[in-house]
């Protein structure tokens, strides 16, 4: 890429939320395919308070992290820095969820319902996409551990909901990953149009 290239390329940060690893692993494959910034929302939170990192420098920021009781984990820490930085109501931001239930239409907008407010379900603030994560136990807190252990359990009583009810309660008690990089291709598409549409609109 030449140099006049580089300097009009659009800058675009992606930003991870990881406990088991899932996030870090889409969050790699979106920023490669966007060929974006990546950083782990730690980091972004030092470096904005710092002065180091400026979101508002940014022509899109993607942000994505796991579920903890169907809730998109840092969500709020994340809003709240994009509202500093001036970049919410703009178009500007993308968000994802990973999980541990393969994608489905029925249930892949459940995570957004509990994290958005209704105000930003009912401007359709975030696009929003869920992807299929799956249970790694190393690096849970204890809590959260004994709490999956137990659902472990129970999940097992709900076989007759489907093919992913048995997909899960066959793999759930020693864990499974079901990360596929060919489910981030809706999402790298939007934020192709997003970007596309705002230098349009700079240009």
């Amino acid at each position: 890429m030449m140099a006049d290239e580089l300097k009009n390329a659009p800058r675009v940060l992606v930003i991870y939320n990881t406990v088991t690893g899932f996030s870090k692993t889409y969050g790699t494959w979106i920023a490669e395919d966007l060929k974006a910034d990546l950083r782990p929302l730690s980091e972004v939170v030092e470096g904005v308070k710092s002065g180091r990192i400026n979101l508002a420098s940014y022509d899109l920021v993607v942000y994505g992290a796991g579920v903890r009781m169907a809730i998109i984990r840092g969500f709020k820490k994340f809003r709240k820095m994009a509202k500093d930085a001036g970049i919410l109501n703009q178009g500007r931001v993308i968000v994802w969820a990973n999980g541990g239930t393969p994608q489905h239409p029925d249930r892949d907008w459940k995570c957004a319902a509990r994290t958005f407010t209704k105000n930003e379900l009912a401007k359709g603030e975030f696009p929003f996409f869920y992807f299929e994560g799956g249970v790694r136990y190393e690096g849970l807190p204890a809590g959260e551990k004994a709490l999956l252990k137990v659902f472990a359990k129970r999940v097992q009583k709900y076989r007759d909901r489907g093919e992913w009810a048995v997909a899960v309660a066959d793999h759930i008690a020693e864990g499974y990953d079901h990360t596929n990089r060919d489910s981030i291709a809706p999402l790298v598409e939007c934020a192709q149009a997003v970007l596309k549409n705002r230098l349009n609109r700079l240009g």
